[in-house]
């Protein structure tokens, strides 16, 4: 089970990052930046790095997929694609399924 948590941790970590750079930016860079154009870099920064914690948790699921030797990487990938959350659920759910099947047999 510690594999597992092992496992997941990373997940957890993604998403928290990306949950810190969503609505709290809009706070945080108006302290900051007092007077900014809205079309600057600063307004961009959540919107990139949501993109960039989309395709890391792509290439971790990729490489976990393998690791474990799973099936449905295209699924978890598409879903994770558009909604991060989704492939790591997918993944996670398969991940269990699997570990289920080992215990009974």
């Amino acid at each position: 089970m510690t594999e597992f948590v092992k496992t997941i941790n990373k997940y957890v970590i993604l998403l928290i990052v990306s949950s810190l750079f969503g609505v709290p930016w809009l706070y945080f860079r108006l302290l900051i930046f007092e007077d900014f154009r809205s079309d600057s870099i600063v307004s961009y920064i959540p919107t990139i790095l949501d993109y960039s914690i989309r395709l890391v948790t792509i290439v971790l699921l990729i490489i976990d997929f393998k690791r474990y030797n799973l099936k449905n990487v295209v699924l978890s990938c598409i879903g994770a694609l558009f909604f991060p959350l989704l492939g790591i659920v997918v993944f996670v759910i398969i991940l269990l399924g699997q570990e289920k099947n080992k215990a009974s047999a």
